[in-house]
């Protein structure tokens, strides 16, 4: 059985450095360009021809980015300019507008970059919302380097979530029949072994660890358009991150977030996490809950709450949450002590 998209249409980045002075001028005459504070200091000289079309990427409500977006009709080229945020609101204008995309990704600690999906908020919830492909997708290693560490070595959750979603996704196939391709896995799991025998270019934030990062981002994604959906990447350790912002109302660090919640839905799928915390503690990112801003009780509650939030959001794949009830309060507390020990 062939999977359903064997060729895939996924950005393929530029690596280097200066990388805004080598796209074509006719991008730079009007461009509009979604940003956040910092990265603009980083690039306000090169897209000066901006003028006022620069807006500060402050929320990603549905509604007021497609208020926003509006008003970059005419635009040369659409310019996202920093992290998930910025780069998502980027994508909706080009998609809206149909106009050409530039995406420069000031931080990797999320994969938006790379996705073709446009994520948005509607109230708690993330919703995603049309496609685009970037025209020019550019790693440029200044100015990621320009960024705090922890912002780039965050980005390792979105690719170790590889751990945790295929043993949800091999679990689906046998109980439910779901279509399973066994290369598309194995090919996720040579990702995920690319990732942590890279950890110490990952922990020094050099060169060749953010071209591995991007990288293995463009393979997931890949690996993702094959199949039509976030199997080989995503599962329930990404539905705890969700139902968690969803009961607290909070936005985490992702990367860092989805890294605790892989060390806990892999324990609750019966699988030996040591791996992935050596690995963590080796790149130097923190994945207890006081590092991610999540008290104890919060994540007691998003454990019991796990299932019933599945339940409820019914796009979302089968997980463990949806194999097994929901976990009672001393069950949570016997997980969280399993994984945490006496931490509060």
């Amino acid at each position: 059985m062939t999977v359903p998209n064997p060729n895939p249409r996924v950005a393929l980045p530029t690596f280097g450095e200066d990388l805004l002075r080598g796209l074509p001028a006719d991008l730079l005459e009007m461009p509009a360009v979604l940003t956040q504070p910092e990265p603009w200091e980083l690039v306000k000289t090169q897209l000066a021809s901006a003028g006022d079309r620069v807006h500060l990427v402050r929320t990603m409500e549905h509604s007021h980015v497609r208020e926003v977006c509006t008003r970059f009709e005419g635009a040369s080229a659409i310019f996202g300019v920093g992290g998930g945020s910025a780069l998502d609101h980027a994508k909706y204008a080009a998609w809206l507008l149909d106009l050409p995309l530039v995406l420069v990704p000031t931080i990797l600690s999320v994969d938006a970059a790379f996705t073709r999906a446009i994520g948005v908020r509607e109230g708690a919830r993330v919703r995603y919302v049309g496609e685009v492909v970037p025209d020019y997708l550019l790693v440029d290693y200044s100015l990621l380097r320009a960024a705090p560490p922890l912002l780039n070595r965050a980005g390792v959750g979105d690719i170790l979530s590889i751990f945790t979603a295929i043993w949800d996704w091999r679990v689906a196939a046998d109980r439910f029949h779901e279509a399973f391709w066994p290369e598309v896995a194995a090919s996720s799991d040579a990702l995920l072994e690319r990732l942590l025998a890279g950890a110490d270019d990952l922990r020094d934030v050099t060169r060749e660890g953010l071209r591995l990062l991007a990288e293995l981002y463009v393979g997931e994604v890949r690996l993702c358009d094959m199949v039509g959906s976030s199997r080989p990447e995503e599962g329930s350790e990404h539905y705890l991150a969700y139902c968690l912002e969803s009961m607290t109302g909070r936005s985490y660090l992702h990367g860092q977030l989805v890294s605790l919640c892989v060390v806990l839905v892999g324990v609750l799928q019966g699988q030996d996490v040591s791996p992935v915390t050596a690995f963590l503690e080796r790149v130097g990112l923190d994945w207890h809950p006081e590092a991610v801003g999540v008290s104890r009780e919060e994540l007691l509650s998003a454990l019991c709450h796990a299932r019933s939030y599945v339940r409820q959001e019914a796009q979302l794949l089968p997980g463990v949450f949806h194999f097994r009830e929901s976990l009672s309060r001393s069950e949570a507390e016997e997980l969280l002590a399993k994984v945490l020990g006496d931490r509060r």
